[in-house]
């Protein structure tokens, strides 16, 4: 969110991965328990710092179930998901674009023994087509403690909020 245009955008955090490849635990270690995907926004605290946030945990693509059947009717402000990685799941993430959000996408386990990793990132370009929209893409692996990787949410969220308030407080 570096300019006016920007300051409506919504934000989605994404979490990439194969199956088993960490993406629940990393919600679980964000909320400090064990969460699952509801029907409405949760209240997430940083730095005593309250918003609400979307939760789907567990990726629609393996769900077999459209995004926008999951969310609710409006679009919320943030929405934490986590994507399959899977040559189908950039419709996963057009959704999102079409809708306006900025995409922070957190790919777990590249390199780190994934089955097809070569294949789905050269021969169907996902993480290139995620770069080519404007979203940032961090490389992690989901196979190590999940605190660094929370943290990094944390901070996307925490500045993204304090941004937006920033920008609110200056416009009123």
């Amino acid at each position: 969110m570096d300019s006016l245009q920007d300051s409506n955008k919504k934000l989605l955090i994404g979490v990439l991965g194969n199956p088993k490849s960490g993406k629940s635990l990393t919600w679980s270690t964000l909320f400090e328990k064990t969460v699952r995907t509801g029907k409405h926004e949760r209240e997430l605290i940083i730095d005593n710092l309250k918003t609400n946030v979307f939760l789907i945990n567990g990726a629609p693509l393996q769900r077999r179930t459209e995004i926008k059947k999951i969310l609710p009717k409006y679009d919320p402000e943030i929405v934490l998901c986590s994507f399959s990685y899977h040559k189908n799941v950039k419709q996963n993430f057009n959704y999102f674009i079409k809708k306006n959000y900025h995409l922070y996408i957190q790919w777990l386990n590249p390199g780190f023994n994934d089955v097809f990793d070569a294949s789905l990132f050269y021969q169907y370009g996902i993480i290139d087509y995620l770069l080519t929209c404007g979203a940032e893409v961090c490389v992690v692996n989901g196979k190590e403690n999940p605190i660094h990787r929370v943290n990094l949410m944390k901070n996307k969220i925490y500045g993204w909020n304090r941004k937006k308030l920033q920008f609110e407080t200056n416009n009123s």
